[in-house]
């Protein structure tokens, strides 16, 4: 497929150079942002019908988080603090 962008000058080299800064062609560039805002659908039928991919995208999923995101303490995984209202 191809698109063409009407952008000004300006906004054309300011796409060019954070594509150069991730080592990529604008273009290149432009691809794997829009992956990144427009996830592909669902692989669930994958485990079924091929499950080494399913595991492949799903690990490569997994590798996409940033490892050191804060993880949630005890309290606030407790049911007490998810339906306050219910104890």
């Amino acid at each position: 497929m191809t698109v063409t962008l009407d952008i000004s000058p300006e906004r054309e080299a300011l796409l060019r150079e954070h594509a150069q800064a991730f080592g990529n062609t604008i273009e290149e560039w432009l691809v794997k942002v829009t992956e990144q805002m427009v996830p592909p659908g669902s692989i669930a039928h994958l485990q079924r019908s091929n499950p080494k991919e399913w595991i492949r995208r799903f690990d490569e999923w997994v590798d996409s988080h940033d490892p050191n995101t804060p993880v949630l303490s005890d309290e606030a995984m407790s049911r007490e603090s998810i339906y306050p209202d219910r104890f």
